[in-house]
């Protein structure tokens, strides 16, 4: 009885875990932090921008260690969240300041993206976005 009482204190909530995920998401690219990007960002993981570019991770940890872009802030709100298993998509609106190919910016988008957790953590695999009104 013990046993179960402390699986049931010590189960994990993936809701959680998920939104803490992409809360650690928005920070680490508005701080250049690529250690923790690489830990978030599945190996295979593609991502459609808003102009339609398709990028792969090293594409992406390479635009975001670059000294030509860097984000004041990346604002996620709006965000809604279904999960079925170890599956999770995720949308929202996200409200982007900084600088990104040497030139500035300061835009909204709206986004989906797609999550998968595995060994216990989640991992983006997948994120398309558009540019918003």
């Amino acid at each position: 009885m013990l046993g179960l009482v402390l699986g049931l204190c010590l189960r994990v909530d993936p809701a959680a875990e998920l939104e803490a995920a992409s809360k650690a998401y928005d920070a680490a690219v508005s701080k250049a932090d690529i250690r923790a990007l690489d830990a978030l960002l599945s190996p295979s993981v593609v991502f459609t921008t808003a102009t339609g570019r398709v990028m792969d991770k090293k594409a992406v940890l390479a635009m975001l260690a670059s000294p030509d872009t860097r984000y004041e802030s990346v604002e996620s709100d709006q965000v809604k969240r279904a999960i079925t298993g170890d599956l999770a998509i995720e949308t929202g609106r996200v409200r982007v300041r900084g600088i990104r190919n040497g030139k500035p910016v300061s835009e909204t988008q709206r986004y989906t993206d797609v999550w998968v957790r595995r060994d216990g953590r989640w991992q983006l695999a997948a994120e398309h976005t558009s540019l918003a009104p």
